[in-house]
């Protein structure tokens, strides 16, 4: 009988805890607006700092710039998550086992024998050049030629279909990441910088 106020608490408690964060989602359409135009405004910014960068290794090796572009907005936040501003990592890139720079260690979704979650360790760059250029090499490695190897058979101005082949080859585990990153494109006209890309790899042929 003693236990009875003790587990009314704790519903109590639980029933608290769950609530909050719908509590911080109450949000205004104005207030919804504002932070998504402030966010744009934020993306724009990097795009304007780093599509030098995209069409540079579009040209080197393949990959269309709106598409590195869009993962790295999603996977660095435009730029500002932890691991980029730290570590210059834009596009979340762990170790793995053939890395041999420098690395950080922070919480993702590695768990150990019992299911506990564990800090991953993520590559570390000296530049933002060098996270651009090694996630190409990520992406062209020999031994992931099963998981992203014919996306360099299709056709470099189909975003949409590198996008899916990207979620399909488990560069994320967002069931959702390839629409994510059609709407980012989309959203920031993305797609121009592969034309412009396009244009300077035929003009530099001729």
């Amino acid at each position: 009988m003693k236990t009875q106020p003790y587990a009314l608490l704790c519903g109590l408690l639980i029933g608290l805890f769950f609530s909050l964060p719908l509590l911080a989602q109450t949000l205004t359409p104005e207030e919804i607006a504002k932070k998504a135009a402030a966010e744009k405004v934020k993306k724009l910014a990097y795009v304007k700092k780093y599509s030098w960068l995209a069409i540079e290794e579009m040209r080197r090796t393949g990959i269309p710039a709106s598409i590195k572009l869009a993962q790295a907005i999603v996977e660095s936040r435009s730029g500002t998550s932890h691991l980029a501003t730290e570590a210059n990592n834009h596009f979340g890139l762990k170790c793995g086992k053939e890395w041999t720079g420098k690395t950080m260690f922070r919480m993702d979704d590695d768990r150990d024998a019992y299911g506990f979650l564990i800090e991953s360790c993520f590559q570390s760059y000296a530049t933002i050049r060098e996270s651009y250029m090694r996630h190409s090499d990520h992406l062209m490695n020999p031994a992931k030629m099963d998981r992203y190897g014919y996306l360099f058979a299709l056709d470099v101005l189909d975003y949409r279909a590198w996008a899916e082949g990207l979620q399909k080859g488990g560069y994320s585990t967002n069931p959702i990441y390839a629409q994510i990153l059609v709407q980012t494109i989309e959203e920031l006209a993305l797609h121009e910088f592969d034309l412009r890309a396009l244009n300077e790899m035929n003009a530099g042929r001729n």
